[in-house]
């Protein structure tokens, strides 16, 4: 083999390794812009979060050995209540499902296409 093809076969090899360095340069630069963009994004998330963080700390409620019984107790009453209601239109709403699959009015379908 002639000293010149050493040559040649080590300049392929170093432009080929320039190339895979570029190629992967550019691709770890792409996934850096786009973990930036979703770190943005995470942050304003991270905004949103603190406010009802700082919101729940605001409403949360007291032990109920330090309320009065009389405060306890209506507060009891109005998450059954509040229950209760959530229930009844879950009901409703299955009930109303079952109604749409059982109750077909054949009359209000056009059965062929009109020409």
């Amino acid at each position: 083999m002639p000293w010149w093809s050493w040559i040649v076969i080590w300049t392929c090899l170093v432009l080929a390794l320039i190339a895979v360095l570029v190629v992967s340069g550019w691709r770890l630069f792409r996934k850096a812009v786009a973990v930036f963009d979703e770190l943005g994004a995470l942050g304003g998330k991270m905004e949103l979060l603190d406010a009802a963080i700082t919101e729940f700390d605001e409403k949360q409620a007291q032990f109920a050995l330090l309320q009065r019984y009389s405060d306890v107790q209506a507060q009891r009453r109005r998450v059954r209540d509040e229950s209760l209601a959530r229930g009844e239109a879950r009901r409703a709403a299955r009930l109303d499902r079952g109604r749409a699959l059982t109750h077909f009015d054949a009359n209000s379908r056009r059965w062929f296409q009109a020409e």
